[in-house]
């Protein structure tokens, strides 16, 4: 038990540190342009990564598998268009990909 209360706080202040690192080592000095641009388009790729990994390999479009995560995807891509906004993108995607898959999956 002693172990594991140990190693929960271990973990408690590696991620804590890690978290308060960019606060201290920032604090009297403006980042560096490469981290700005960084941080600017880290979500956009997260995003890709996510889209680009749930389109499906078999583009047989009779399938439900295969134009319920199109629409997804067609879904996420329109309201982030129109909105720039990546949580109503997501939730907005997610819910016309849950709601499709619950009919007709």
């Amino acid at each position: 038990m002693l172990r594991i209360i140990i190693a929960i706080a271990v973990m408690t202040l590696a991620t804590q540190l890690t978290r308060f690192f960019p606060f201290l080592l920032f604090s009297r000095r403006k980042p560096p342009q490469w981290l700005l641009t960084g941080s600017r388009l880290i979500p956009g790729a997260v995003m890709m990564v996510l889209v680009v990994s749930s389109i499906p390999h078999n583009l047989n479009f009779t399938l439900p598998g295969t134009w319920i995560p199109l629409s997804g995807v067609a879904a996420v891509s329109i309201l982030h268009l129109l909105f720039k906004h990546p949580l109503i993108s997501i939730f907005g995607g997610t819910g016309i990909y849950m709601t499709l898959l619950h009919f007709f999956g």
